[in-house]
């Protein structure tokens, strides 16, 4: 371990390790988020949960556990995603895995998720497609909660295939998989009566509101478009549909508060319902055929 770790932690007991952090990290990070970070590395690599954490603040942990929180700190300070950090994330009760090459699910996303599942938990036998599945968070999640259900995942990068198949392995989830270019390739040989997607809407003019860590980390063809055409993913989406979404089949796309009536405007043939999100904002559209 590099001698200046030694020198700044008093031992390799849980509170000393919680105190440097906190001084470590304290001019990029809250006193709350510092905590939270620990109890996730703490769980990781020490197998310790919160509630044991707690209770054994005394504790000391390995010198090689010790060793991989300290480099966790060192990356959390050059403001690296805890989730990439880790190389996994939770995810409607689902555990991802996740490489840096993949788009962090978000809360938001989750609320997606659980709008499609709580409006069709008494269906069976859902053909369902994902577009721009990014890590399969989406399509997973949906195949463990809809019974019967057949999964599609499309995505255009070798590496989203890669970690959705590792994925779908490592849950034990059955789904289709396939490398696919939305704005390139309208083809399917399914019709569905479902399509869901997360693509990326955010404007190349936005990225002054987005945080340090999405920007130096995240993959950014995965989040931002080009401001003079920053619904192209949803305009492919709306000719899929026209090919592929059955008859009273529906739609469930998350997208840019800030574009959610011209966003509904692409589907004006269908039924649109734009949805707030728990903050709120226009971030969800339900269209149905």
């Amino acid at each position: 371990m590099p001698q200046i770790f030694f020198m700044q932690i008093q031992s390799n007991k849980i509170q000393d390790i919680f105190s440097f952090a906190q001084k470590y990290l304290a001019k990029i990070y809250n006193e709350k988020e510092i905590n939270e970070f620990i109890y996730i590395l703490l769980e990781n690599y020490s197998s310790l949960d919160k509630t044991q954490v707690l209770a054994y603040k005394e504790r000391g942990i390995l010198e090689s556990e010790l060793l991989k929180i300290v480099f966790a700190i060192k990356d959390l300070k050059k403001e690296k995603p805890i989730q990439y950090i880790i190389g996994k994330t939770k995810f409607y009760g689902l555990d991802l895995l996740l490489n840096h090459n993949v788009l962090i699910p978000r809360a938001e996303t989750e609320e997606l998720v659980d709008i499609i599942i709580k409006e069709n938990k008494e269906k069976s036998g859902l053909i369902i497609a994902d577009l721009c599945s990014g890590s399969g968070c989406i399509a997973l999640a949906l195949k463990k909660n809809l019974k019967n259900s057949r999964l599609f995942a499309y995505d255009i990068d070798d590496n989203s295939i890669i970690q959705i198949k590792e994925n779908a392995e490592n849950l034990n989830l059955d789904i289709v998989i396939e490398k696919k270019d939305l704005l390139k390739d309208i083809s399917s040989n399914e019709k569905f009566d479902i399509i869901v997607s997360n693509p990326p809407y955010v404007m190349e003019k936005e990225k002054a509101l987005m945080q340090n860590n999405v920007l130096k980390y995240e993959p950014e063809k995965a989040i931002f478009v080009k401001d003079d055409n920053p619904l192209i993913f949803y305009k492919s989406i709306y000719l899929f549909s026209q090919k592929f979404l059955k008859e009273n089949g529906k739609i469930f796309l998350e997208i840019n508060e800030a574009l959610s009536k011209e966003t509904a405007n692409i589907f004006k043939e269908y039924k649109t319902k734009i949805i707030k999100d728990i903050f709120d904002k226009d971030r969800f559209l339900v269209v149905e055929k």
